[in-house]
């Protein structure tokens, strides 16, 4: 199993941005062997805040394992873009997708 990190400002802002438009949140869920940072239970998506520890290749064989056994969609953002300024848009495409997720 990954270990588990320190809940870092930048999850719960994104996780209040989740709260704001709607939906709950948990952090730091176990999908064994991974945990993912933020998990959006209603949308069954994962969202990842990459900071400079993320390697790419190992995070899409985890995304893929998400993916292909727990059936989750990942969203993954670099930590320097999950400020304030980000918000608006982040909400807008959270909602869009929850849109889309219903007229599937």
């Amino acid at each position: 199993p990954e270990p588990r990190k320190k809940d870092t400002p930048e999850q719960f802002l994104m996780a209040a941005w989740v709260k704001e438009a709607g939906f709950g949140s948990i952090l730091e869920q176990d999908f064994e062997p991974y945990v993912v940072d933020i998990y959006i239970p209603d949308l069954i998506l994962a969202l990842e805040i990459d900071g400079p520890y993320h390697m790419t290749r190992r995070d899409a064989y985890r995304d893929a394992y998400l993916r292909t056994n727990y059936n989750i969609e990942i969203w993954r953002y670099p930590l320097k873009i999950v400020k304030s300024s980000f918000k608006a848009e982040f909400i807008d495409n959270l909602l869009k997708y929850a849109q889309e997720q219903i007229n599937a």
